[in-house]
């Protein structure tokens, strides 16, 4: 009769029950509903009084570990819940969810503070590299000098490496700001201005260099 008088679903049939008026979608007040009940169920389950039932630890311990497991599963659950709420509200990326890591805004590109948080890393990474080779060196020099020889030369081309790749990031950052070629970046050596040209300072510079090339060389005895 509801249906044919045009009142459905908005009948007032005892023990009636409306249709889900979103199907397939969870509204707000469904999502607190659904919470509230998880969190009476929970309330509801029987307690842990198994470990006097159990007689030992081992039981105890993994009852203990069972339920880690359950409420982390739980709470992963709640978690990402939480971000969906966050991107139905329109908030997202900027969520408060626990735990919550907000994606890079700039992906495939680094910003001024990622590249200086980059190389603030690299630094203390080198400083623990270097802390750690040295006490690996000094426990080789009461061994042999030689292999003390041969840990020296192999930190010393490791800080080269960490050096040249410090130097070639101060490069790239002096062309991103204009300033290239007048870059101050350690041992910087700027690009010829004259490409193919001599200029009279060079000219005059590879003549003096000559000149001392031609005074080293033996004489001839005559």
């Amino acid at each position: 009769m509801c249906k044919e008088v045009g009142a459905f679903p908005k009948c007032t049939c005892p023990n009636f029950v409306a249709p889900d008026s979103t199907p397939g979608v969870m509204t707000w007040p469904e999502l607190l509903e659904h919470m509230d009940n998880l969190s009476e169920w929970g309330r509801s389950q029987p307690q842990n009084g198994g470990a006097a039932l159990l007689q030992g630890k081992q039981n105890e311990k993994a009852c203990v570990s069972e339920d880690v497991q359950h409420r982390t599963q739980l709470q992963n659950k709640l978690a990402g819940v939480c971000v969906d709420m966050c991107k139905e509200v329109g908030a997202f990326p900027k969520c408060t969810c626990p735990n919550f890591v907000a994606p890079d805004s700039t992906p495939g590109v680094m910003t001024w503070p990622e590249l200086l948080e980059h190389m603030d890393n690299l630094s203390e990474w080198g400083h623990g590299q270097l802390k750690s080779w040295g006490q690996h060196a000094s426990a080789i020099q009461l061994h042999s000098q030689d292999t003390q020889l041969a840990c020296v030369s192999e930190d010393l081309k490791h800080r080269v490496q960490l050096q040249n790749k410090l130097a070639g990031v101060c490069v790239d950052m002096c062309k991103e700001v204009g300033a290239f070629p007048k870059c101050t970046c350690p041992n910087f050596v700027a690009p010829d201005s004259t490409p193919g040209v001599m200029t009279w300072p060079e000219l005059l510079e590879h003549m003096d260099n000559l000149s001392e090339w031609g005074h080293s060389q033996p004489q001839n005895g005559r």
